[in-house]
């Protein structure tokens, strides 16, 4: 089964969503509550995508909204690496 949302792996854009929770204080048992609950959103999502069960009018809605997702996650890590890297 392929578990993505416009070309974007579920598995890890939840790593990334996780991670990021982490820097805001998530821990302990809400980061796994966190991980579950986007497991069961994102997985299910992908999946309803595919039977076709998301209405045509919603679907670039969604896509926009996992890829600029993504987008931020990526601009995270990016700053986090420049930061610890070339950062005072």
């Amino acid at each position: 089964m392929d578990f993505a949302i416009s070309g974007i792996s579920v598995g890890l854009l939840i790593i990334g969503i996780v991670e990021a929770a982490k820097e805001f204080g998530v821990t302990g048992k809400g980061s796994r509550a966190l991980a579950l609950g986007l497991g069961v959103l994102f997985v299910g999502l992908s999946q309803a995508i595919v039977q076709d069960l998301i209405p045509p009018d919603v679907l670039p809605w969604i896509k926009l909204g996992v890829t600029a997702l993504a987008g931020g996650l990526s601009a995270m890590g990016y700053y986090d690496f420049v930061r610890k890297n070339f950062g005072r």
